[in-house]
């Protein structure tokens, strides 16, 4: 018997994730015709954007997070269910989980992705990530307990090491990250540690790149690298990071084949410098591509499997894969959702990502966009396009105002109001 059926008259459509993709699938998916059962590890969504407030005391984790069950909860014949999937079977059609085998008639592959340490294992014992809400309490946490032990030491090397924050990685969440600690030690740090010199609190940008924001245009990279040198943020731009103890990161020149090496002494190192698709086990290697990314065709469909779809950062179109974004995941979702929804294979409509911009903001009244038709944008008119969109693409109302009226407080206040350490972070290994 399968107790996850309710409805035999339908095909069952099954849904791995409840990220960006999975649910712009299930929101538009046509339940008279498909009954939808959604499993994820967690029981929320997760608006990912902003998980860089969340770390930096700007925002609480409810304010970026949602609970599945109320997304859907007007919606018939969509169940959700708290399962962490651990194999798919495509032959027998089956889901291995640790709630049961899962039957399927049509699963969509939308798990989204995961923290890239490029198997430096070191590296991921000791640094810290931003890639989740339990990842960005940890990261709070770990702030805040290192403005408290610099506190209980007179050894000045010391207490500049608890304070050195090191970055690497200089995409939109590096440098928004670089930006929110900025802000930390020009407005929080003074007023909250008194005792504390703010000026030995260092913000370090650690890019293997020659320029900050790689993937957007030449006008962004030159204004953000303006904005952050304006504010404090030191940038080490064609550096590779080549270990990290949780003492020392031992660098290299990245531009030349002989490196020089280097090494910067902290025990605050946050890696932003890679992701990779967070595929179940199951599916034949060949079908796995570079980024640990599934090979799907141009509608989306996992290439030589009938009726299994990958959608979101897991997915890597053959004719060129598209950057690992909220948008794209968004509109591939909506994009199946019609295709699934259509009586006739012969009338699905391809793939084609529409791309409507790139933003990234750097701080206080600091941002820079680009936009369609050309259009750039830097500084405060930047700023607030970003936070207009995304407050507007957060789920749920009460999400919206709560992080509209906790904006307001931090810009007119000049405070980060929600400094708690909630939980306290144990690092795994002690430098």
């Amino acid at each position: 018997m399968d107790i996850f059926q309710t409805n035999k008259n339908q095909k069952r459509l099954v849904i791995i994730g409840g990220g960006f993709a999975g649910i712009e699938l299930a929101k538009r998916i046509d339940t008279k015709k498909f009954e939808v059962l959604l499993l994820d590890k967690h029981n929320y969504f997760t608006f990912q954007p902003l998980l860089y407030q969340v770390a930096t005391g700007g925002l609480e984790p409810d304010s970026v997070a949602y609970p599945l069950r109320k997304i859907f909860s007007k919606k018939k014949h969509i169940s959700f269910r708290l399962a962490e999937v651990f194999k798919i079977d495509t032959d027998s059609k089956v889901i291995e989980t640790n709630i049961g085998f899962i039957p399927f008639d049509i699963l969509v592959i939308a798990s989204g992705s995961t923290t890239n340490f490029f198997g430096m294992d070191q590296l991921q014992k000791n640094a810290l990530s931003l890639k989740s809400v339990t990842d960005a309490l940890d990261l709070r946490s770990f702030i805040l307990q290192n403005f408290e032990a610099a506190l209980l030491t007179t050894d000045i090397n010391l207490q500049k090491r608890l304070l050195n924050f090191v970055i690497v990685g200089g995409g939109p969440t590096g440098v928004e990250v670089a930006g929110a600690l900025a802000e930390l030690k020009k407005s929080v740090l003074p007023n909250d540690f008194p005792e504390i010199d703010s000026q030995l609190m260092s913000i370090t940008i650690v890019e293997s790149g020659a320029n900050v924001l790689g993937v957007m245009s030449d006008f962004a990279q030159r204004k953000s690298k303006k904005q952050l040198e304006e504010i404090g943020v030191n940038l080490m731009m064609n550096t590779q990071l080549v270990s990290y103890d949780g003492r020392d990161a031992q660098l290299k020149d990245s531009s030349t084949t002989l490196s020089a090496s280097g090494k910067i002494e902290t025990s605050a190192l946050i890696w932003t410098a890679g992701v990779k698709g967070n595929i179940p086990a199951g599916l034949k290697p060949d079908l796995i591509v570079k980024g640990n990314r599934i090979v799907v065709d141009d509608f989306n469909g996992v290439k030589g499997v009938k009726d299994v779809y990958a959608i979101g950062d897991v997915a890597s179109i053959e004719k060129g894969a598209h950057p690992m974004l909220a948008p794209v995941a968004m509109q591939q979702g909506k994009n199946l959702a019609r295709n699934l929804n259509r009586k006739n294979e012969n009338e699905w409509k391809p793939f084609s990502y529409f791309d409507k911009g790139t933003m990234a903001t750097i701080g206080r009244s600091r941002a820079v966009a680009d936009l369609m038709f050309n259009i750039h944008l830097k500084g405060f008119l930047a700023w607030m396009s970003w936070l207009f969109i995304h407050l507007m693409l957060l789920v749920g109302f009460r999400n919206r105002i709560i992080v509209f009226i906790n904006w307001m407080w931090n810009y007119f206040s000049y405070d980060r109001a929600i400094m708690l350490i909630v939980r306290k972070y144990n690092k795994k290994s002690e430098p």
